[in-house]
């Protein structure tokens, strides 16, 4: 469910997405939330459904580390998770890969644009390293991680299979670390792979980046001529 409609309040839409989910007689198993929502509605699906194994958080502005907390807590079984566009601190992705230890795929995708200078964090990276070690997905899109954040990946997700780090211009895939890469990961997405196939906008706009930003972050001989 997303809202899209001017017609329809929040309000509206949560009480459409409850009425969904009561339907389901506590069946369900995978739901999509995109551009609504808040901590109480998330409390009541995850106290009606607790089989839930795919949840998407898109834009969920309204949805807090304590509410993500609390819903991670009661979805033993989740395997799938996406949050794209939303801002939940490391040590709550830590409590989530904790309290679900079957999560095989994990999408953390940002919206914003990285800023100049380059701010560089590998809180994320850590606690997905430390709690989640089943993954064979992961999806980082416009991620703020390092070099010694992939590294920890790497070292903690030894299943690891696709691997997504479009315009994770914090990296750096040459020398070892891309051969290592290259060696572990079937499928792998580097910084300035092209985003064409994405579902969310990915397009780097030319007032984003002008020069001074190019030439400070990234290598310009191996950018995607995609973004000129």
């Amino acid at each position: 469910m997303r809202d899209g409609c001017d017609r329809i309040t929040n309000e509206k839409l949560m009480l459409l997405c409850m009425y969904a989910v009561n339907r389901s007689c506590g069946g369900l198993v995978d739901i999509s939330i995109k551009y609504f929502g808040n901590d109480r509605l998330l409390s009541l699906i995850t106290t009606s459904c607790i089989g839930i194994k795919r949840l998407c958080l898109v834009s969920c502005n309204n949805v807090s580390d304590e509410g993500l907390c609390e819903t991670a807590a009661k979805l033993g079984l989740l395997e799938q998770l996406e949050l794209s566009h939303c801002q939940f601190s490391g040590k709550t992705l830590k409590y989530v890969g904790s309290h679900c230890p079957h999560l095989i795929s994990l999408k953390l995708n940002s919206q914003c644009f990285p800023s100049y200078p380059l701010v560089e964090d590998d809180e994320e990276e850590l606690a997905i390293a430390k709690t989640m070690p089943e993954l064979r997905h992961l999806q980082l899109f416009r991620n703020r991680l390092t070099n010694v954040g992939l590294e920890l990946i790497l070292n903690g997700c030894g299943h690891l299979e696709f691997l997504d780090l479009c315009q994770c211009y914090s990296v750096n895939l040459t020398g070892n670390l891309g051969e290592r890469c290259a060696e572990k990961i079937k499928d792998l997405r580097r910084p300035s792979d092209p985003t064409d196939d994405y579902e969310f906008n990915a397009y780097i706009m030319e007032q984003e980046m002008d020069e001074s930003y190019l030439n400070s972050a990234l290598d310009i001989e191996t950018f995607d001529t995609d973004y000129d």
